[in-house]
């Protein structure tokens, strides 16, 4: 259910204001997590957090709120699916993120 009603929000955004407004990369990242969590769909979750991340990062810059929001889960779902690799490039590309 859950799903559904994120992958219709999703295309609308997406028609209405643009694959990289923030709202939409919202969306996205939303998505994310109910791929991760709900369905443990890893691949389509880290997927998904990579376009939140690279859509924020070039929309509002590497230091705004919703980037490091962002980046917080996206850190929590690598630690949590042992993708020690991904999160070992994503601390080497924002450090703070090693003491968060």
């Amino acid at each position: 259910m859950s799903l559904e009603y994120y992958e219709r929000a999703l295309k609308g955004n997406e028609k209405l204001l643009g694959k990289n407004h923030p709202s939409t990369l919202m969306t996205v990242e939303c998505s994310a997590c109910i791929y991760d969590d709900g369905l443990k769909d890893f691949e389509k979750a880290e997927e998904l957090y990579q376009r939140a991340l690279e859509g924020y990062e070039a929309q509002l810059g590497r230091d705004h709120v919703r980037t490091r929001h962002c980046l917080k889960n996206f850190k929590i779902f690598l630690e949590m699916s042992g993708n020690s690799t991904r999160l070992t490039e994503l601390i080497t590309s924002f450090p703070w993120l090693n003491s968060e």
